[in-house]
């Protein structure tokens, strides 16, 4: 999951030009099929833009392992913190 996210993100170039920063925490949850579901920041954000990027990185991803719960698939909610660093 790092890597993609790492391999996917593009800084956004007005958050570049402003010099923001920080980190968007996201949540959505994980489907009985492994699809993401409910993508939302939650939380104070450092900018919109990191935070559309953040929710553009985890709608983008791969459909997960569905969580299993007494033999039966189950809805998995997760936070994901996301950190945006300009170097």
């Amino acid at each position: 999951m790092m890597h993609y996210i790492s391999t996917h993100v593009h800084y956004p170039k007005t958050a570049r030009e402003q010099g923001q920063q920080g980190t968007v925490v996201v949540q959505f949850e994980i489907g009985v099929d492994g699809s993401l579901q409910h993508v939302e920041t939650v939380g104070a954000q450092p900018s919109t833009a990191l935070g559309d990027e953040a929710v553009r990185i985890v709608k983008g991803m791969p459909a997960w392992h569905p969580g299993i719960q007494d033999g039966h698939k189950v809805v998995v909610r997760y936070s994901l913190p996301i950190r945006f660093v300009l170097q």
